[in-house]
């Protein structure tokens, strides 16, 4: 059976580091030492002048608070782990809780680091002791120079209270062009500030920087409430590889994953519920001299009420159009949407028309000024990706979007301050004041366990709806059916993904028939598969008449590491694997080219260890 791209960098993260044979360190906590702060801090900083820093395992104690004397600093080669114990239904068992000290000290990063972190069981608070909210993150950081790639593996974490980050970045922080962040049966709750419509996101860049990248993120398993976004990109840097499986989001203020500057992505088998509550404008929508009224009566966007943008991902930019260059083409482009429940909650939709602000907007004839809900996808991206040729072929055969579900839900107990959270809205459509709008706080900063949130819900139909007979949404508001998912289920959701990704189709067969006599019209150098890759990854090409070429692979410095091939070769497609396993890993460069011809392509792949 082949294995996804996203299957193998899981497996690559989990088995170089959560499953490696470390030592571990105990670690008290601020009750258990006498009401001592830093005790974490200290405990990290004699391991590490001990120099078995990559070979410890920090454990923590259930029920306990480690308050933070200074940043945790990881360097270049340094590696982090910290575990807590799996929790039980007891608060007792609750999740260890890591807090800033109240002290007015730089309390920027919660980890800084160069290196990679693993964390589990753990229950991250972006406020202080007493419960002051800070800009504060997780960062990871790398040299362009040593072109590292950092990797971030989260299992089981509770990312609580967490607004704007630092830098006006995320939850956790990506300063490195190579980034890979692995997020499973984690938490990001009341990611609420009061910071205009910038809040709480759970992945991002920070705040109008450039170059970085993602080489990939995967959320499964894993639940939003009450944030801004779930991943967040600026002008000149993107996204490769996104992914969300079995994730449940409710009440997002703006986009799921802003913006399309990205690559490859996919969203399946999820749920939505108030998404983009900040919405666009009538205006944003219809053309000059229309109003409220023309946008109900389908008269705006070409009689289609709607808007250029969609909630789930705020559009999507082609290539040469993104002002910046990237290695990949709009053919090369690979989405897929499918299988998920999208809608606002009535209370929600009605409150778009009937705020106090949004009356006043009525009366005054300023209709145009209201804020509206948003569709998943936006009349502009589905053009883009349900674009045909002259002959009405499909341009993007990797560019799909599956259906949505719009029933409710029917949560248990949804995260939702329901009134705060309307007035919030209804500032930031009109006067712009600020409201902390979060759900139950109290809960956090007493570490209440287990914490009175249940997105488990009562609707039958999504009980099944999920690929394979399983609930929609994050499987752990649903632990029976979760346990059989991953013994029975989990790689066949992966597969499927990467047929839709690869081929358009979910049994990865074409639709299609080729004239098997029909010779290639031209030179094509294909992107290698899978890519990052360890040890080993397919590159194919195509010779369109017998040519004299060379397949070779080249570091970043532009030093010729291995000759894939050199030879004549006839008219046709070729596949060869390339071995690393010599190699560090990195981003390294392999070139096509057909002297005689002059060709010469060139592609990038890159290499985690």
């Amino acid at each position: 059976m082949r294995r996804t791209l996203l299957t193998l960098i899981l497996m690559i993260c989990m088995g170089s580091m959560l499953y490696a044979q470390k030592d571990t360190v105990h670690v008290q906590g601020f009750y258990e030492a006498g009401f001592v702060e830093g005790t974490l801090n200290d405990a990290i900083a004699d391991v590490r002048a001990n120099g078995d820093l990559n070979n410890t395992v920090f454990k923590l104690t259930p029920y306990e608070v480690y308050v933070l004397s200074s940043k945790i600093f990881m360097g270049f080669g340094e590696n982090l782990e910290i575990v807590g114990p799996k929790p039980g239904s007891t608060q007792e068992s609750a999740l260890p809780q890591i807090v800033w000290t109240d002290e007015e000290i730089d309390r920027a990063y919660i980890i800084q680091t160069y290196g990679d972190v693993v964390m589990k069981n753990v229950w991250v608070v972006g406020a202080s002791f007493s419960g002051t909210q800070l800009g504060t993150s997780i960062t990871f950081e790398d040299s362009l120079a040593q072109n590292d790639t950092e990797r971030g593996y989260f299992d089981g974490v509770i990312f609580d209270y967490f607004g704007i980050g630092s830098e006006g970045s995320g939850t956790v922080s990506v300063k490195a062009d190579h980034f890979t962040g692995i997020f499973k049966n984690c938490y990001f709750r009341n990611g609420a500030d009061d910071h205009f419509q910038y809040y709480g996101r759970a992945v991002s860049f920070p705040y109008q920087s450039a170059n970085f990248h993602y080489d990939s993120l995967l959320f499964e398993n894993t639940t939003f409430s009450n944030l801004s976004r779930i991943v967040m990109m600026e002008g000149n840097e993107y996204g490769s590889n996104i992914h969300l499986n079995h994730v449940t989001l409710i009440n997002s203020v703006e986009w799921v994953i802003q913006s399309g500057w990205l690559e490859n992505m996919s969203i399946t088998n999820s749920i939505f519920v108030n998404p983009y509550m900040f919405g666009p404008r009538v205006l944003d929508i219809c053309d000059d001299g229309q109003d409220y009224n023309d946008y109900l009566d389908g008269d705006c966007v070409d009689g289609e009420p709607g808007t250029p943008g969609g909630a789930l991902v705020q559009d999507i930019v082609a290539v040469d159009s993104l002002g910046f260059e990237v290695d990949f083409t709009d053919q090369d482009r690979q989405i897929y949407i499918g299988n998920n429940v999208y809608y606002y909650e009535d209370y929600m939709e009605t409150w778009f028309s009937e705020c106090g602000w949004c009356t006043e907007r009525i009366q005054n004839r300023e209709s145009d000024e209201l804020h509206l809900p948003s569709p998943a996808i936006g009349e502009n991206a589905m053009a883009f990706y349900d674009s045909v040729d002259s002959e009405g072929n499909k341009v993007f055969q990797t560019m799909n979007i599956g259906e949505f579900y719009s029933d409710p839900v029917d949560f248990v107990t949804p995260p939702t301050n329901q009134d705060s959270m309307l007035t919030f809205v209804e500032f930031k459509w009109g006067v712009g004041s600020d409201l902390i709008w979060a759900y139950n706080l109290n809960e956090t900063l007493k570490q209440k366990w287990p914490l009175s949130d249940n997105l488990a819900y009562n609707n039958a139909t999504y009980k099944t709806a999920a690929w394979g007979g399983y609930p929609l949404g994050d499987l752990n508001w649903f632990p029976t059916e979760k346990a059989d998912w991953e013994a029975n289920q989990r790689d066949k959701d992966w597969e499927t993904i990467d047929n839709w990704l690869t081929t358009g189709t979910a049994d990865g067969v074409i639709n299609s028939v080729e004239d098997p006599n029909t010779l290639p019209t031209g030179f094509a150098l294909d992107q290698n598969y899978p890519n990052p890759f360890n040890p080993t990854t397919q590159i194919a090409y195509t010779v369109p008449e017998a040519s004299n070429i060379t397949l070779k692979v080249y570091n970043s410095l532009g030093q010729e590491v291995q000759n894939l091939f050199e030879g004549n070769r006839s008219a046709g497609r070729y596949e060869v694997t390339f071995n690393a396993s010599g190699l560090s890993s990195g981003v390294y460069y392999y070139r096509l080219e057909a002297k005689e011809a002059g060709v010469s392509l060139t592609r990038k792949l890159t290499l985690i260890k």
